[in-house]
């Protein structure tokens, strides 16, 4: 029992559903950081959707929560979900790409609020937006 690590500590095996490399049937987003924020730009194939030729409702919020949390844990320390909030505000068509951004927009002792967005990256329209809530690590 001693070898084992704390139940609070987060390790990164490169299989996670929404960033992971290794999990075949991920999303396999790409994060990189500039100006305060994580983005990535992606396009979902049809394995994803839910109604025919939109990318199921799920997967945004996935996307979004995604998103977020790699800006918190980026730019603050390791921290996990505890809230998530979505507002969808245009279909997201398979095969159509986006660019999601994240940010951490509040940052209390042990806690923080990020914010995100997936737009269009043809269009800028705006597809949907989340906010989270965060419990930071120690």
């Amino acid at each position: 029992m001693a070898d084992k690590e704390p139940k609070n500590k987060l390790s990164d095996d490169r299989y996670c559903f929404a960033c992971g490399p290794m999990n075949p049937i991920g999303l396999h987003m790409e994060v990189s950081y500039l100006d305060g924020k994580a983005v990535s730009r992606l396009a979902l194939r049809r394995e994803f959707q839910g109604w025919s030729d939109i990318v199921h409702g799920g997967l945004v919020a996935t996307i979004l929560d995604e998103i977020m949390a790699h800006a918190v844990m980026h730019y603050l320390g390791n921290g996990v979900t505890i809230s998530l909030q979505i507002t969808y505000r245009a279909p997201l068509h398979v095969g159509e790409e986006v660019q999601v951004v994240g940010y951490v927009a509040e940052q209390k002792s042990r806690g923080a609020v990020a914010k995100g967005e997936i737009r269009g990256a043809g269009s800028n329209n705006i597809i949907a937006t989340g906010e989270s809530r965060f419990v930071l690590l120690p």
